[in-house]
């Protein structure tokens, strides 16, 4: 299978190795986002790809490329830069932004190389 044909059942959610309704993606930049959470720009790697509406509000588990962590963060929005986010752009691109935050944990340590695991039961 060519890295295009892998890549391509991955963005459609049908990689086998992770048949729950879990998706993991890799966080590509983060930036200070509004009212004190942190904007993350995320690649999807591998799981099944959730629609939009069902990440607002729920939590994520983010762990570091040294297994630091795991950090639980909260889904606040979506930016407004770089266009509406929507489960089109998603599944065809494979990237989305999340304003997170977290009132436990310092997210400053969340760096590119981060994974982000979303698990919607």
């Amino acid at each position: 299978m060519s890295v295009e044909q892998n890549e391509t059942s991955n963005i459609s959610g049908q990689d086998s190795a992770n048949p729950q309704n879990a998706a993991r993606f890799g966080v590509i930049d983060t930036r200070l986002g509004p009212h004190g959470g942190l904007t993350l720009k995320l690649r999807f790697d591998f799981g099944t790809l959730p629609k939009i509406r069902k990440l607002l509000n729920v939590t994520l588990t983010a762990i570091g490329p040294e297994n630091q962590g795991p950090l639980e963060l909260t889904v606040n929005g979506f930016p407004l830069f770089g266009g509406k986010q929507s489960t089109d752009r998603l599944y065809r691109t494979g990237r989305i932004d999340l304003n997170v935050s977290s009132s436990v944990y310092e997210l400053s340590q969340i760096r590119p190389g981060w994974k982000i695991f979303v698990d919607l039961k």
